[in-house]
């Protein structure tokens, strides 16, 4: 048997996790119930950390001690813009890690977002645990198409720590179709329009006979439904007293609250024209005798769509400039399809329709896209059937500093992958010893327009007039957009492979120390389950022999080989449950128990 490799969408609001079973991606539901786990990271007065939905419950109450949307501060570094970004869209502080990384800090506590992302993808890794009834390790995680090299890494430090062995990570746009193409027999040329809750995606596929090829891919990576929710959030700290005003404006709780009341008013006016909205308990909550104030207002649809309007034309902005690097007219695409749970706002399906004139696709849950395509994806791997391959793209140009603060490009935005570019350079004067080579990603020519990535340092350089010291910069690129850089000196032969300086990864030792912490909380959690599931399993067994006596009395009054071929059917699965509660075989009750689930829900007939 081989061991089970998981689908992971590791999202700004929500995180899930899939599999593939009979030949079907599914959602692995969460321990806590739901099949979404809230990206929401908490740790209690106690001193215990709690994930998704009871970090959720303790954002009420405390919100100093719960961080979220996180993963738009992976693999960033520290620097005064991002924290002016940050400023505007959650209320934690941001520090600064000793190299540079960025942390948050909550309950007095400072914690690498690092940590807070291998934190949700262990809770996850302990739901893949209690559906297997054994320890999963092998992943395919999805990531935004336009993270960086430094924010793919971060992910992989991430899941590392989570105990996690990423098998491949898959763009997130490029998931969903593979859902959407496998499950649906889909070949043309698709669209897939990705506002999840802090990027936006657009990327164009051409899909056929099982391979999904990238043509062009881009979008926002500052945009996304946390931009929306502070949109309302805004609107609405305009209609406080002014009095409050000022207070509610700095205070954690009362921004919590707008926040809640924000989000639940954008998912009620998508099903209604107006949202009624009613905050109590809004104040200075850290002053002495605090006085607070309650606001009660009314949202309606049509002028959410009016507050949502800049951030609306930035998503039809970044579909035409995809539209132009694919070379293709919008009639020309045959599906767009929705994925991100602000897809489901009547005003983004609008101007979707509009734009490409053809209505989208609602055939995929858009929440659930793209973790069923990365568990797609995961199945393929470990069967290698050949049914899927995917021809990704690079998602922005990759080049060299050179003099001048221009930029010498070497892989262009949109070329596939993998990829091998190489080019020669020279030192910038005579007499160098050393040469520190700067790599940026983006479009522009020049450098101070571009994200710097870091640089390679080649050192004990042939010392010789600036014309003599070829130098040759070969940038490799794989499958999963993951860069490593290679510089030689063609004078003497010194090589230099390295990774880029400039990455905000956590200090040498730290990222083995929260692995260890991981990996403990993991073990002592996974006690906790094994008995939970050993009750759980009992009662199922218990109700499963309801069923059986049932099955046997219909097949007594109505005799036929399928009614005693349904109650054999149970009846195995019984024995079998009794066998492996007897031999403590987790794995096996973890089995018969999701088939025992189907039959008694209704999902499946017994058969033989």
């Amino acid at each position: 048997m081989h061991d089970p490799v998981i689908g992971i969408d590791l999202g700004t609001t929500n995180s899930a996790i899939a599999t593939v079973e009979d030949g079907r991606p599914r959602l692995i539901p969460a321990r806590a119930g739901g099949r979404l786990t809230p990206s929401i990271v908490g740790v209690t007065k106690g001193g215990e950390r709690i994930v998704g939905q009871q970090a959720q419950a303790l954002a009420e109450a405390h919100p100093d001690s719960v961080v979220w949307a996180t993963k738009r501060f992976l693999g960033r570094r520290y620097t005064p813009e991002l924290v002016q970004q940050a400023k505007a869209l959650v209320p934690y502080p941001l520090v600064a890690g000793p190299s540079g990384d960025v942390r948050v800090k909550l309950a007095g506590r400072v914690m690498p977002v690092t940590q807070v992302s291998a934190m949700i993808l262990g809770e996850l890794a302990l739901d893949a645990q209690a559906h297997f009834g054994r320890t999963v390790t092998k992943c395919v995680i999805t990531v935004p198409a336009n993270f960086d090299d430094n924010q793919r890494q971060a992910t992989r430090e991430a899941a590392s720590i989570a105990g996690l062995d990423v098998v491949r990570l898959v763009n997130e746009p490029t998931a969903a179709a593979l859902a959407y193409g496998l499950s649906r027999g889909f070949e043309g040329n698709a669209l897939v329009f990705d506002l999840g809750g802090g990027t936006f995606d657009v990327s164009i596929l051409d899909v056929k006979s099982g391979v999904f090829e990238v043509r062009a891919t881009g979008g926002d990576p500052r945009l996304g439904g946390e931009d929306f929710d502070q949109r309302i959030v805004q609107w609405l700290l305009a209609q406080v007293d002014e009095e409050f005003r000022q207070g509610v404006s700095q205070d954690a709780q009362s921004l919590r609250r707008l926040k809640v009341a924000a989000e639940a008013a954008k998912r009620e006016l998508t099903e209604n024209e107006e949202a009624t909205i009613s905050v109590s308990d809004l104040g200075d909550h850290s002053s002495q005798g605090r006085r607070t104030t309650t606001l009660e207002t009314v949202l309606t649809r049509s002028f959410f769509e009016t507050l949502s309007e800049p951030l609306s034309r930035r998503c039809l902005e970044a579909c035409e400039g995809v539209m132009r690097e694919a070379k293709m007219d919008p009639r020309s695409v045959d599906v767009v399809l929705l994925v991100g749970g602000m897809t489901r706002v009547p005003m983004m399906r609008r101007l979707v329709a509009d734009f490409f004139g053809r209505a989208p696709s609602t055939d995929v849950h858009p929440d659930e896209a793209v973790a069923l395509g990365a568990a797609v994806q995961a199945d393929e791997l470990l069967r290698q059937s050949g049914q899927a391959l995917l021809l990704d793209v690079a998602s922005q140009s990759l080049g060299v500093g050179v003099l001048g603060g221009r930029v010498k490009r070497l892989i262009a935005k949109n070329t596939g992958v993998p990829v091998v570019a190489r080019d020669i350079f020279f030192p910038g004067t005579s007499g160098q010893s050393e040469a520190r080579i700067p790599v940026y990603q983006g479009e522009s020519e020049f450098q101070d327009e571009n994200h710097k990535l870091g640089e390679v340092v080649l050192k004990s350089l042939h010392v010789a007039a600036r014309g003599d010291v070829p130098l040759e910069v070969v940038f490799e690129l794989s499958g999963e957009a993951i860069l490593s850089v290679k510089a030689t000196d063609l004078t003497t032969g010194n090589m230099e492979t390295v990774r880029l300086e400039a990455r905000a990864g956590l200090p040498h030792g730290e990222a083995e120390k929260l692995g260890a912490e991981q990996a403990n909380y993991a073990k002592s959690q996974g006690v906790v389950d094994a008995k939970r599931a050993e009750e759980t399993f009992r009662k199922l067994l218990e109700r499963g022999e309801k069923l059986a006596r049932l099955l046997q009395k219909s097949a007594q009054e109505n005799p036929s080989p399928e009614a005693e071929a349904a109650v054999g059917t149970v009846q195995r699965l019984l024995d079998g449950g009794r066998s492996a509660l007897d031999g403590k075989d987790a794995a096996k009750c973890a089995a018969i128990a999701r088939q025992l689930t189907q039959l008694l829900s209704g999902k499946q007939e017994p058969r033989a």
